[in-house]
């Protein structure tokens, strides 16, 4: 599944790779990592990069527009913080 946002992130699951998350955008591509969600069959867990890892704000608005993505899929949205 695939979907283009209004703000040119093109947000997708990995083929290869389960429990990965990918944002492309013009400058390239951050991915995010799934893992099962605590509250039943169609909860999900978005988790961040660690603390430690370059953020700003193309990070954050990559992190949002996947969360968006995966709720237009049916999930619960849970997400963590390492």
């Amino acid at each position: 599944m695939e979907s283009r946002t209004s703000t040119d992130f093109n947000v997708r699951f990995n083929g290869d790779v389960a429990g990965i998350l990918e944002c492309e955008d013009a400058i390239g591509t951050i991915e995010f990592t799934l893992d099962a969600g605590s509250k039943g069959d169609r909860s999900i867990c978005l988790q961040h990069h660690p603390a430690s890892a370059p953020r700003g704000q193309r990070y954050d608005l990559a992190f949002l527009k996947a969360k968006q993505f995966l709720e237009s899929c049916g999930y619960l949205v849970e997400t963590r913080s390492e």
